[in-house]
């Protein structure tokens, strides 16, 4: 399982590279994005390090054995540096974070020797890719090599965390928020490594052994790195996964807007700017979504408008009060009273009743100050309350003349297109 969870990292980390280095492609200027070029490249190394088969290999390659714990943690260190590095250009001026970047350069460089000299000392020859720590843990010169590794690592990982979720809470831009949200909570979930590493390490000197359950440190190392990842890339993809999100809204609101449009147009074919041969015409086509939302809200409102002289406004103002007095809010009698308006206009339309000259209703309009969300939302109500159930007092008016046809032809029920769609 563990080694499943490397190469998943792997694989990670090499798509967070290739996302980084696009990113940087674009921007050559930006030195926070070249920190984060080398962080993911590291971490791909490191995560790949640690497949026992890749192992194995590497330790031929240079002839030394074990030589890949030392580049994996090499990696690992100089990479922790590089993040603390690029938050520092996200938060701090140019100047100052160039100071501040050469000074932990500086410090990487010394850690980097000491972990070095450390390991050539401990001269680990027997090959152990899947328990290394766990096996060379008597050794006095691996306690100070591991000891350094983790009080680096640790600190590192401590700052990355306080550092993301101060200036989270300091930044206006959501996404960049919720990515250092995502970094500190990775780079706090971290420290379960640290202190499983630092239990297995004193555990043998003071009396118990803890190193069954070294598979558990990976589990927060791991998940731990996966969500810096996460915190990194999600300020440049997070946008791009909000307006999918508002794409899929929109797709889903036009097609329920679909029943009270196509109501509308039965009445009045003329409202529709560029009508649909058929359904699936309109259910396929999935370009210029926002302006098609657009058009089948102007479209409604139009019809509403054309059938407006039509409505019976003694049925209209009886189903609204109904409706206030069942406890509706203003938006929910405003739906009722324009489902109403619209079944009653369609019905007097078709039995060949005369539109008023004069109508009593007001104009249908959205609520005050409304955008095209509202309108929108306000529709979908109307929707909603025109595809229920005649109330029982509703009794279509019986024709007195053939249909109108001035402009239109004969116009089937609401009721009966909600069964047609």
């Amino acid at each position: 399982m563990i080694q499943t969870l490397h190469a998943f990292c792997a694989v990670a980390a090499g798509v967070s590279f290739c996302y980084m280095l696009h990113a940087l492609w674009r921007d050559r200027d930006d030195p926070a994005l070249r920190y984060l070029c080398a962080c993911f490249g590291l971490s791909a190394t490191s995560f790949t390090l640690l497949v026992p088969a890749v192992w194995v290999r590497v330790d031929g390659l240079f002839g030394v054995p074990n030589i890949s714990a030392l580049l994996a943690m090499s990696s690992v260190t100089c990479l922790v540096f590089g993040q603390q590095i690029a938050l520092q250009y996200w938060t701090h001026p140019p100047a100052e974070a160039r100071r501040r970047a050469r000074r932990r350069m500086a410090v990487c460089g010394l850690v980097l020797t000491a972990m070095a000299v450390l390991f050539t000392c401990l001269d680990p020859s027997v090959q152990r890719p899947r328990d290394f720590s766990v096996y060379y843990g008597h050794s006095p010169y691996y306690f100070a090599y591991l000891v350094l590794y983790i009080s680096v690592y640790t600190t590192g990982e401590v700052i990355i965390a306080r550092t993301a979720w101060r200036h989270a809470r300091a930044t206006e831009n959501v996404y960049l928020r919720r990515g250092l949200r995502f970094l500190a909570v990775g780079a706090w979930l971290t420290l379960g490594y640290s202190a499983i590493r630092i239990v297995n390490l004193c555990g043998p000197r003071l009396g118990f052994d803890f190193s069954h359950r070294d598979e558990i440190s990976w589990v927060f190392g791991n998940t731990g790195s996966l969500l810096t990842m996460l915190g990194f890339t999600f300020p440049g993809w997070g946008p791009r996964l909000s307006l999918a999100n508002r794409w899929r809204a929109n797709l889903l609101r036009y097609h329920r807007l679909y029943r009270l449009w196509a109501t509308m147009h039965r009445a009045v074919p003329e409202i529709a700017l560029f009508p649909p041969r058929r359904r699936i015409h309109d259910v396929l086509k999935l370009g210029e979504l926002e302006f098609r939302l657009y058009r089948r809200v102007i479209e409604i409102r139009d019809g509403q408008l054309a059938l407006l002289p039509y409505a019976d406004e003694a049925a209209v103002a009886a189903e609204a009060e109904a409706a206030g007095r069942a406890g509706l809010d203003a938006a929910g009698v405003r739906a009722i009273a324009a489902a109403t308006a619209i079944r009653t206009a369609v019905d007097r339309r078709r039995a060949g009743l005369p539109p008023r000259q004069k109508p009593a209703l007001p104009a249908p309009a959205g609520p005050p100050g409304a955008d095209l969300d509202s309108e929108i939302a306000e529709l979908l109500r109307v929707s909603r309350a025109l595809s229920r159930p005649a109330p029982a007092t509703h009794k279509p008016p019986t024709p007195t003349a053939p249909p109108s046809t001035c402009g239109a032809r004969p116009v089937p029920r609401p009721d009966d297109e909600a069964d047609a769609a």
